[in-house]
């Protein structure tokens, strides 16, 4: 498998209720870019491992840019499933795979050092990916339209370390 936890207590646990409840994390905490999606969701252990590879492969020029990377989901949840043409009985199922629920209003993950263009050109391929519903989030105040007008007055905000 792909991507398990190290430490886990057992393998064979219920799966709990369905998320249907919206997040209410709106807000980026490590880059300047990320995507959320809107609507829940559960990853297994193979597409978290996918789209991880598929996110990394898009940062290749990591590197040369200083361009990173936060992905803020693991799957911690165990799968079990019995194998076809078994009768009912007999114990639970072997372990199938590792899965995540992931709420309505989850940043999936974040770039930093990445250009406007660029990281709309990344965002939009990995919504493309997923294939449901998502929203490309900046901070505010952080992209400017050019050209700019002579006659308005243009209130810069910038930030020194």
């Amino acid at each position: 498998m792909p991507l398990q936890p190290k430490n886990f207590k057992s393998k064979k646990r219920q799966k709990g209720r369905k998320l249907i409840h919206f997040n209410n994390k709106f807000e980026l905490k490590f880059g300047n870019c990320g995507l959320m999606i809107l609507r829940p969701i559960i990853f297994t252990s193979l597409h978290l491992s996918r789209f991880k590879f598929f996110l990394k492969k898009a940062n290749k020029r990591g590197d040369k840019t200083r361009r990173k990377l936060w992905f803020s989901l693991f799957p911690y949840l165990p799968l079990s499933k019995k194998p076809a043409n078994v009768r009912m009985g007999k114990g639970k199922g072997k372990l199938k795979t590792w899965f995540t629920n992931v709420r309505g209003g989850t940043v999936l993950f974040e770039y930093n050092n990445l250009r406007y263009g660029r990281s709309l050109y990344f965002l939009e391929q990995a919504t493309f990916k997923l294939g449901i519903a998502t929203v490309k989030m900046f901070p505010q105040n952080f992209f400017f339209n050019f050209p700019f007008r002579a006659d308005k007055k243009i209130f810069f905000r910038s930030f020194w370390s």
